[in-house]
């Protein structure tokens, strides 16, 4: 049983759903499943997974056509391919069941030899694509591990970067205070504490640092966080390059409590900030910019991620979200990043990313992405 495909039968004449019954037992590829009723039918939905669904449209009270719109409503049910098995064989009612979605139609009374031809290769097409979703749903895990791989070498670059001022301040701090216990010169209480303080505070900086580090790469779990901490975050662990790459970056950031992923938001701005970066430290301006602002509209979060770079040529830019599409030949690039964002806020946030070009009002030309996510309500 387990390997077999299983078929849902929806129709209220009992007669007519022994006779496809017994035409399709003819192959032993299927496990049929019925019911006379379509709320009934959108209970076995749940129950099963089905790779077919033969529904009848003259029903009472609810008919074929009316649950063929709750199943398409559905995101678990919406891809099952309905063939509609009925006595209507009007013109209007084949164009309206087509029109709701359905892959194909069959009017009684039916050949058998045509109805198992026609529910095999649905079922066969079917079973293909979901096989194809698999293997996509891999690939897209891969690249996305990929992606984080790299994040991850530019994130330890950054890292390096930033210690470099702590590690300098605490090896000099601690140099100072050994030089002058090894000559007996005794310090004063204050200065000596001042020096320690000093220690403390960048070891914490360090500290943090390998904290924020660690986070990106935790399991996936939504839990409840402040956008503008998660920012802030972000911003930790690559202010240090903007800073070696002579960009500044402007932040304007409300205070907003949100319910989801932090890490693959942070992920996902990294991507884009790391995006501009690099288009502006190739780039021959003196004033380099990134703006990043978050508020709160209506019942989404909206983040806007700007740049002065002088925008995305118009010509590819509808194409800047497809997978391996990348802008930078001449340099590392390999088309993942703003690809994986998209997946991410669209799949993980149930959000949308878009990308536009943007004029300021000194002449300046950039690009913008915008993320929306919607606030989860709470119970």
């Amino acid at each position: 049983m387990s390997n077999k495909y299983n078929i849902l039968i929806i129709d209220d004449d009992i007669n007519s759903i022994q006779l496809a019954i017994n035409i399709l037992k003819q192959s032993d590829t299927y496990n049929i499943i019925f019911t006379t009723s379509g709320k009934e039918a959108l209970q076995r939905v749940k129950e099963y997974d089905f790779k077919l669904i033969l529904l009848d449209i003259i029903m009472e009270p609810m008919n074929g056509f009316d649950v063929c719109k709750e199943l398409k409503k559905d995101n678990k049910t919406k891809e099952i391919p309905i063939i509609f098995l009925t006595a209507r064989d009007d013109e209007d009612s084949i164009a309206k069941g087509f029109e709701l979605g359905a892959v194909d139609y069959i009017t009684k009374p039916f050949f058998a030899n045509e109805l198992l031809a026609r529910v095999n290769t649905h079922v066969n097409l079917k079973v293909y694509k979901d096989e194809l979703n698999e293997k996509l749903k891999l690939q897209d895990k891969l690249m996305l591990e990929q992606n984080k791989l790299a994040t991850m070498g530019e994130m330890i670059g950054n890292i390096a970067h930033q210690w470099r001022q702590p590690l300098s301040i605490i090896t000099a701090a601690s140099s100072g205070i050994k030089a002058y216990k090894e000559l007996g010169i005794n310090l004063e209480e204050s200065t000596e504490m001042d020096s320690l303080d000093d220690i403390l505070l960048n070891a914490n900086h360090l500290s943090q640092t390998i904290d924020d580090f660690k986070d990106f790469f935790k399991k996936k779990q939504k839990k409840s966080f402040n956008i503008e901490d998660t920012i802030k975050k972000t911003m930790s662990l690559i202010s240090s390059n903007l800073h070696y790459n002579e960009i500044n970056i402007t932040t304007d950031i409300q205070h907003i409590e949100f319910t989801g992923l932090d890490n693959e938001l942070t992920h996902v701005l990294i991507n884009i900030i790391n995006n501009a970066q690099d288009e502006l430290k190739h780039s021959q301006k003196e004033n380099k910019q990134i703006y990043l602002e978050a508020y709160k509209d209506d019942s989404n979060a909206i983040i806007n991620i700007k740049d002065n770079a002088g925008g995305i040529p118009e010509d590819i830019i509808e194409h800047i979200f497809e997978a391996h599409f990348t802008t930078k030949q001449n340099h590392d690039g390999t088309g993942i990043g703003l690809y994986m964002a998209k997946k991410i806020i669209e799949e993980h946030f149930n959000g949308k990313i878009s990308v536009k070009n943007i004029s300021y009002d000194n002449g300046e030309k950039g690009a913008q992405f915008t993320l929306t996510l919607p606030i989860e309500e709470e119970n």
